[in-house]
């Protein structure tokens, strides 16, 4: 991402908070516990040694996904990120393309349903005006770890969703929480997080313009091959670009501890 670029996005963020006085009030979030995971992709400490594990520290995260009665609630207040508003540098043209129009959405019982086509710029903006952040990988990956609580009937899970051609999305909380008390985090929606390309690939090829690299530069520092779930989802992330949006993508906001 170009300085220039995010320098304006977060000039964007500025004067859309500067433009209600009315806070939006803080969502329902669950405190996830400090500790420790085997990410899928492995990373290399100053030594150049891979390590096994990523220490979390303790953070909030939202229950469930934003929805599209929440998402309408900001737009309504930060008018930039408005569909007929939003700059193209900051969403493609597919940008909450399943609302009815500029200010309502196909049908009332989808207010419920997680928000979808949205871009990372407007869901960091979203997360911004909360007073809250985009989740990390890493924070997103334990969340869904879950302590390693029921993990084989997780990964069914996850691979049987894949399977499935897209549907009419149901709403949040359709499903059980899991240990932590977190909802859908599968099963219903892609999720991005706030370093949603940073694992696969070095950022001078992720900017090389290969849409082949995530395919396969990074499978050598797997930490389980077999994983065929958790390499989608990498895999998914890293050939994404922040201005994205799609049908089955939207997101949650985190928060650090206090």
């Amino acid at each position: 991402m170009s300085s220039n670029k995010m320098r304006c996005f977060r000039m964007l963020i500025l004067s859309s908070a500067l433009f209600s006085a009315l806070a939006i009030s803080a969502e329902e979030m669950v405190m996830i516990p400090q500790g420790s995971y085997t990410p899928f992709f492995l990373k290399k400490d100053l030594t150049d040694n891979v390590s096994s594990k990523v220490s979390i520290d303790a953070f909030l995260i939202d229950a469930t996904p934003v929805t599209n009665r929440q998402f309408q609630t900001f737009v309504s207040t930060h008018p930039a990120w408005h569909p007929s508003n939003i700059k193209k540098i900051f969403s493609d043209s597919h940008y909450l393309e399943h609302w009815k129009d500029a200010s309502s959405l196909i049908e009332a019982q989808h207010l419920d349903a997680p928000v979808v086509n949205v871009s990372w710029f407007a869901a960091e903006a979203y997360c911004e005006a909360q007073g809250k952040r985009l989740p990390s990988t890493d924070e997103w990956e334990y969340t869904l770890n879950d302590n390693n609580r029921d993990k084989e009937n997780l990964q069914d899970r996850i691979i049987r969703w894949y399977s499935v051609p897209n549907k009419a999305l149901l709403p949040v909380k359709s499903q059980p929480a899991n240990g932590f008390g977190v909802f859908d985090l599968v099963g219903l929606i892609w999720e991005w997080t706030a370093d949603f390309n940073s694992y696969m690939a070095p950022p001078d090829a992720r900017d090389s313009g290969d849409k082949n690299l995530f395919c396969g530069s990074g499978s050598l520092n797997a930490s389980n091959l077999g994983d065929y779930a958790a390499f989608m989802r990498y895999s998914y992330r890293e050939s994404l670009k922040g201005n994205f949006t799609g049908q089955s993508l939207g997101f949650r906001c985190a928060k650090d501890a206090k």
